[in-house]
């Protein structure tokens, strides 16, 4: 290879050295540039945010809440009787949609509002007797019985299963010709689903 070669790739390498030199150094100070900018805007944003969530929250504690349209009832009844309480839970009322809080407890004097909020409407309400969730697992003639235990603590007939006791172990036998007591309809459809 010749001097003359040797030295003009000598001087190309040292001039693409110094041109990327000079782009990382541009590239560092716009970084830095960038960054003190960016952190000025977001303390400027912050600081609206701020005055935007202040006048948000004015103006929401001045609106009224109303009961929307696909808004939840609940209703809780607590039962003297029995100590249990139920709740049944279903979509508000014709009556109920854009009403306040205020209306809503008097259209229901007779209930407690627990919580009143757009989308939830909670109401409560103590009643006498038992709640009628209380049932008793037979064994007659060797099929499974349900009752249904009435407020005056007589036993109503609720459904004949058709299950037969016969390939049931002793102890389960022996529970069910005395009656099994058995409190909600989800334990008592988790017991029949066992017995099956």
């Amino acid at each position: 290879m010749s001097k003359f070669k040797i030295i003009i790739i000598s001087i190309l390498t040292m001039l693409l050295i110094l041109i990327t030199v000079a782009v990382v150094y541009q590239n560092i100070k716009y970084d830095m540039l960038a960054k003190e900018e960016e952190k000025v805007t977001d303390e400027c944003i912050y600081e609206e945010n701020e005055l935007e969530n202040e006048e948000n929250e004015i103006k929401v504690s001045s609106a009224e809440t109303r009961v929307s349209p696909n808004a939840e009832l609940i209703i809780r009844t607590y039962y003297k009787g029995c100590g249990h309480t139920t709740e049944e839970v279903k979509t508000v009322l014709e009556d109920m949609v854009n009403r306040n809080q205020e209306e809503i407890e008097n259209l229901y004097p007779d209930y407690k509002l627990e919580s009143f909020a757009n989308n939830r409407i909670v109401f409560s309400k103590e009643e006498e007797g038992q709640c009628d969730e209380h049932y008793i697992i037979k064994d007659e003639n060797s099929n499974i019985v349900i009752y249904k235990i009435l407020n005056d603590g007589t036993e109503e007939v609720y459904q004949n299963t058709g299950i037969s006791t016969d390939y049931l172990p002793e102890t389960d036998k022996i529970n069910l010709k005395e009656g099994m007591k058995i409190f909600g309809k989800k334990n008592l459809n988790s017991i029949i689903e066992d017995f099956e």
